[in-house]
């Protein structure tokens, strides 16, 4: 979802683009500034002769398998392309000396305190943020000054390539159908288009080290999810509270992954907006 928004965003800006990419779903057929390449991040052979061959201005990884309770099982390549996919894409730009924007997770948080600062000693409490964590880790360890680490925080927007929390509950209640949202879980959602700007400001600003890219508000699951159906005009009647351990997830979540982003605000001169505001500008567009 990020992938695409990037690309998209990149040829507006009349960029020439390079998208890796597993399989082809048809995006961007016929668009002549953007090159697809299908790769297999986790072959480092291949990632690493695609990105010298490429020799771009910049990169960004945002590959990542993100389905929380699968990681729990399928361990190997979520630990393969969660963490050695972002070592082998770090030494490649390391080698060309160009600058790596890698995307990561509030989830290497364990959720104990809330209002992360970059700062705050990460401790995942499940694999997914593990293997994220480690994908930090090697990155760090690389010391290459050109990278950006920037962590999100349960990304949303309108979507041609995955449904997220916010298309699914908004869908959800168009179709008239109860929808169960947890109390017991904050974070600072972040808001795509907000994203895309930050990450090109990232590069113009040639802006390092580890970067919070949350929203501008803390909400819980529940409370986000009534601000969609207030602004949408839906039932409210329809969404019903639950605590998360009902739901019967295989992995832990953190219960406040909130993060402070005031210093990505302050290095890249943004102010990220409050939940409604985002939302009524996605109104605007549906």
């Amino acid at each position: 979802m990020i992938g695409y928004e990037l690309v998209k965003k990149y040829n507006d800006l009349g960029f020439e683009v390079h998208g890796i990419t597993r399989s082809d779903k048809g995006f961007f057929d016929g668009y002549k500034n953007i090159n697809k390449h299908f790769i297999d991040i986790t072959n480092e052979n291949k990632i690493k002769e695609t990105i010298v061959d490429i020799n771009p201005d910049f990169v960004i990884n945002t590959a990542a398998i993100t389905n929380v309770d699968l990681c729990e099982t399928e361990r190997e390549i979520a630990y393969k392309t969660n963490a050695l996919a972002a070592k082998y894409i770090g030494e490649a730009c390391k080698k060309l000396n160009i600058p790596l924007c890698h995307i990561s997770t509030d989830y290497v948080f364990d959720g104990e305190k809330g209002n992360y600062v970059e700062d705050d000693e990460i401790n995942p409490i499940n694999y997914y943020g593990w293997t994220k964590a480690e994908g930090e880790k090697v990155l760090n360890e690389l010391n290459h000054d050109l990278t950006s680490i920037v962590r999100i925080s349960v990304p949303y927007c309108i979507s041609p390539v995955k449904v997220n929390f916010f298309m699914w509950v908004l869908n959800t209640l168009k179709e008239g159908k109860e929808v169960n949202t947890v109390i017991d879980q904050w974070n600072t959602p972040t808001y795509v288009p907000e994203l895309m700007d930050g990450i090109v400001k990232i590069y113009e600003r040639d802006v390092n080290g580890v970067l919070h890219f949350g929203g501008g508000e803390k909400v819980s699951r529940y409370e986000f999810t009534l601000k969609v159906a207030e602004i949408f005009g839906l039932d409210k009647s329809l969404i019903k509270p639950i605590r998360s351990s009902e739901l019967g997830w295989k992995a832990n979540r953190p219960a406040d992954t909130s993060l402070i982003s005031e210093k990505s605000e302050k290095l890249l001169d943004i102010k990220l907006k409050k939940v409604d505001e985002c939302l009524n500008e996605l109104k605007k567009i549906i």
